[in-house]
């Protein structure tokens, strides 16, 4: 069974009550229970819905797996002059006891970056159009599916680059990323290089999906 998480706001709002309540008198209580009704209705509307991780780790799972395949399908071959190390980060390559929410916004932004890496000019490898498109169309499949069930979480809780360190790192691996496509010139080689790099995301991504479960 999930844990309820009480956001702050909630909280502020049920103490606010429970004063409010302490202050009226038994008679006065009882003729207006309905307004106090009303009032614990509206202040356990600012709880935070739970999430069903269960069916998130079910869509998730099939999505890992669909866009590996197409991933895996794209023609792959060795470049070992254009090798580079793109610094993963090592919190999220080892994510330890880490919250099922917190792989949720992780997961999100990993699938959102790389999106934005594989709309870029990969025309020079020779990769079947319609199965890039296919593995983009995945992707935005599911980034759809996380930000709307991520929307269930208060905007005090969501995880942002301004708030959470590791999704600032994560960024700032994408953009190394990128810069190595635009720097080789979007080169075939430099593709597989970060064909091989996606894919090792997707080891990750396993595994972090794996954190539904627990």
């Amino acid at each position: 069974m999930e844990e309820e998480q009480f956001s702050l706001a909630a909280l502020g709002s049920l103490c606010l009550i429970f004063q409010v309540a302490a202050s009226i008198s038994p008679a006065s209580i009882m003729s207006n229970r309905w307004i106090l009704q009303a009032a614990f209705l509206l202040g356990f509307l600012s709880i935070t819905l739970s999430i069903n991780y269960e069916e998130l780790e079910r869509t998730q799972r099939s999505s890992n797996s669909a866009c590996l395949k197409l991933l895996d399908q794209l023609e792959r071959r060795s470049c070992l002059g254009h090798r580079d190390y793109f610094k993963f980060p090592m919190e999220v390559k080892h994510p330890g006891q880490m919250e099922k929410k917190d792989a949720a916004f992780i997961i999100k932004v990993m699938f959102e970056n790389i999106f934005i890496v594989f709309k870029n000019n990969s025309s020079s490898t020779g990769w079947n159009e319609s199965i890039v498109r296919e593995f983009l169309g995945k992707l935005h499949t599911q980034i759809d599916k996380l930000r709307k069930i991520l929307k269930e979480v208060p905007e005090n809780e969501r995880r942002t680059s301004s708030n959470y360190p590791t999704i600032r790192h994560l960024k700032s691996y994408y953009g190394r990323v990128r810069r190595f496509l635009e720097v080789k010139e979007f080169s075939s080689c430099a593709w597989m290089v970060v064909q091989a790099e996606i894919l090792r995301n997707f080891s990750i991504l396993i595994r972090l999906t794996n954190i539904f479960q627990n």
